[in-house]
């Protein structure tokens, strides 16, 4: 089983890979899911979280306010490093749980990890080959707030918050310009998932 780390900053396009390789049978663990299912009502996690950052980052019902906490962490640096300090080696421990289990069931044989945050937390020696989709920030900011009607403030904070693009890069084996377009992208993503399955000695699905 080959495993790929797809990254990226917000809006750079990774749910676009994700879906590609998810048609061609790959098998897609996702962190932002993952996340959420370490942080759901009365965890562990979640206890953890309020304990550091307040009360006030729940809802009634005692789930996670995300767009409270979002504003309450990424204006503040300090606030981001303590509370990636909080969830990444639980998330990481999970994916690794997960790639685990995928690799002895033995039925894929390419797994994707989606993460914005897979190189910040230390995931890149949990997958083999790295996959980053990049846009510039302008364009960025424009798809998340079409896409999760944020401000354009609030998107620029969580830009912020994340690493630099050009370090993201330096660490890839393939880096994806998304502002060419939908058919450039899935072109290039279509020969990638070709030298995957060449790599895991697999038969490729084109759709």
């Amino acid at each position: 089983m080959v495993i790929l780390g797809i990254t990226g900053g917000i809006g750079s396009g990774k749910s676009v890979a994700a879906e590609l390789f998810r048609s061609r049978g790959a098998a897609i663990i996702d962190a932002d899911e993952v996340a959420r299912a370490l942080m759901s009502r009365g965890s562990p996690l979640l206890r953890t979280v309020v304990a550091a950052f307040g009360e006030n980052v729940l809802q009634p019902d005692g789930s996670l306010e995300r767009r409270r906490l979002s504003q309450k962490v990424f204006r503040n640096p300090e606030a981001v490093a303590a509370l990636n300090a909080l969830t990444h080696p639980p998330i990481m421990a999970e994916i690794e749980r997960r790639l685990g289990e995928l690799a002895s069931g033995g039925r894929t044989c390419v797994a994707c990890v989606v993460a914005p945050l897979l190189l910040e937390a230390g995931g890149r020696s949990a997958v083999q080959r790295l996959l980053v989709m990049w846009a510039d920030e302008d364009e960025r900011v424009r798809r998340v707030m079409a896409r999760d009607g944020l401000s354009e403030t609030e998107v620029r904070e969580r830009i912020a918050a994340q690493m630099p693009a050009g370090e993201q890069v330096r660490e890839a084996d393939w880096v994806i310009d998304t502002m060419a377009g939908m058919a450039a992208t899935r072109r290039q993503l279509q020969e990638i998932w070709e030298q995957l399955v060449a790599q895991a000695g697999c038969a490729s699905r084109s759709a």
